[in-house]
């Protein structure tokens, strides 16, 4: 089974490529191409919540697409930037 975080991708120009997850205080990715971005953010998430579970936290818990755009704050952070889906195996994503 796949869970799935949600990123808010950040790119100015001249910069490279960010995604920070907003269930996931404090981990991101960044990369220099999208694709880059994509794949440094999903290690983060993987190694934040291997870390979690290793030191006996429960995992974050997943907002739904619907439930981050209803909050005032996500929305606002997220007015002009694209929202992606980075799923994980559930494996590689310890249950909440």
């Amino acid at each position: 089974m796949m869970r799935t975080y949600f990123a808010i991708v950040h790119k100015d120009p001249g910069s490279a490529y960010g995604l920070e997850f907003p269930d996931v205080p404090g981990c991101f990715g960044a990369g220099d191409t999208f694709e880059e971005a994509v794949k440094n953010a999903r290690d983060a998430l993987r190694l934040h919540l291997e870390t979690a579970a290793e030191l006996g936290r429960a995992p974050p818990h997943i907002r739904s697409f619907e439930t981050l755009m209803a909050d005032p704050e996500i929305r606002n952070l997220a007015a002009d930037r694209p929202l992606v889906g980075i799923s994980l195996l559930e494996e590689l994503a310890p249950g909440e």
